[in-house]
């Protein structure tokens, strides 16, 4: 691997590329299976999945990025030649930093062999040490948080949502590093009191589906504080939003604006004592994605916190009900210990909508004067409305999705429905 700054991936296969000599020759590596596709370098930083593995035993969610000994591997004999640049930048997974940090580089290496299927041969294991042994014996102090790995889905609950949150605000005020692409190393302690002073908000599914719709279609707005229902927040969405996998957004307000993170959750899958030690050491959340929105910042519909935008729309223009969640049990008594008071979390749920028959009903498209004989759902969009002084100003409002025609009329058949209500259908709306 190269260096974090410099890191390049493939666009086509998400996968980390080796650099050759300079200027640089970007290559996949020569262990990685590909369909033969040549090397489309980017940025890692523009992405928001690398398809990592650890460098240690070729586990598929490695957590750290670790600095060692530049180690090469070189062919010897008829065929002598580079065979393989590991680098000195390695990727660790979550079960071989517990072994490292226990200084049990004999289970680092068994998990090696096993991986490849040739634990009972060894020779191989001794190769595989030497290789080991090279880099963790000239291994810098301090590591780095992969923040790009997809981890299968964590189900957040609205209890939890304080214990999360003081996890993430500790991590933040810790030593590990995070990846220099995502521009808050230097700001990590004022996030931190942005978390401590926030206020938690949890999306119930129903409210997720319809902010997630919106988000889609979402135009360009203008972002102030009004817009925003807390000065210093932070929430969680149920399960993975939009095509970046989203599952919180942090916010904190600075000076100018307002700094935004975006999270998705980090250890499904992992059991025992590596997964107590992540949640110690980091939590359930690793940020993807930072970005510093100015007060009235034209925030373009397709930027990477679209749905925290189209979420906070949502809410300001009250489409949403907040009720009061029950903490958990024991992150209660953990604040009592402390003497702190227990946070409130808000759940956050859709409002429901009372309609009453209008008097005229309006007309079919296409045939004037005549009555509509059936009805059709309109979907969900986005209408500016007038605001502010003189009602000068323009923000967008969401227009949920629903019924034209007279009350009493069938629903057309060819119609598609999404249900974005937490309420139960009504029979007539099942057809």
């Amino acid at each position: 691997m190269t260096a974090p700054h410099e890191e390049m991936a493939c666009q086509t296969c998400l996968s980390p590329l080796n650099t050759l000599g300079m200027p640089p020759t970007y290559v996949h590596p020569t262990h990685l299976a590909t369909d033969g596709h040549e090397p489309a370098p980017v940025p890692v930083s523009r992405l928001d999945t690398v398809r990592r593995s650890c460098d240690f035993c070729g586990d598929p969610y490695p957590v750290w990025t670790l600095q060692g000994g530049e180690v090469t591997a070189i062919a010897i004999g008829p065929t002598a030649g580079l065979v393989q640049d590991f680098g000195d930048f390695w990727a660790a997974c979550a079960a071989c930093q517990t072994h490292i940090d226990e200084g049990r580089n004999d289970k680092v290496i068994d998990r090696a062999v096993r991986a490849l299927g040739l634990a009972n041969h060894p020779h191989v294991r001794t190769r595989i040490e030497e290789l080991h042994q090279a880099f963790l014996n000239a291994r810098l102090a301090g590591r780095t948080l992969i923040t790009t790995t997809t981890w299968p889905a964590t189900t957040i609950t609205a209890p939890e949502l304080p214990k999360v949150r003081d996890r993430l605000t500790r991590f933040y005020r810790g030593t590990d590093n995070l990846p220099a692409a995502l521009g808050i190393n230097d700001i990590r302690r004022q996030i931190a009191a942005g978390l401590e002073r926030s206020h938690l908000y949890w999306i119930d599914n129903d409210f997720t589906g319809l902010a997630e719709h919106a988000a889609g279609q979402l135009p360009d707005v203008r972002i102030s504080r009004g817009l925003i229902p807390s000065a210093d927040g932070m929430l969680i969405w149920p399960r993975p939003v939009t095509h970046r996998q989203l599952t919180a957004a942090s916010w904190t307000t600075t000076t100018h604006g307002r700094t935004i993170v975006l999270y998705r959750t980090i250890g499904g899958g992992l059991h025992g004592k590596p997964l107590q030690r992540l949640r110690e050491q980091v939590g359930w959340l690793a940020p993807t994605r930072a970005t510093h929105l100015p007060e009235q910042h034209l925030t373009p519909g397709d930027h990477p916190a679209a749905a925290l935008v189209a979420t906070w729309l949502l809410i300001a223009q009250q489409a949403a009900d907040v009720t009061a969640a029950r903490v958990d049990r024991a992150v209660a008594k953990t604040y009592a210990r402390t003497n702190r008071p227990v946070p409130e979390v808000r759940i956050v749920r859709i409002r429901g909508r009372r309609t009453s028959p209008r008097p005229n009903a309006e007309k079919m498209p296409g045939s004037p004067g005549g009555p509509e004989i059936s009805r059709s759902w309109v979907s969900g969009h986005w209408r500016n409305q007038a605001h502010g002084p003189g009602r000068a100003l323009r923000r967008p409002v969401y227009i949920h999705p629903f019924l034209r025609g007279p009350d009493d009329a069938p629903i057309k058949l060819s119609t598609t429905v999404r249900m974005l209500s937490s309420r139960q259908p009504k029979p007539q709306d099942r057809k």
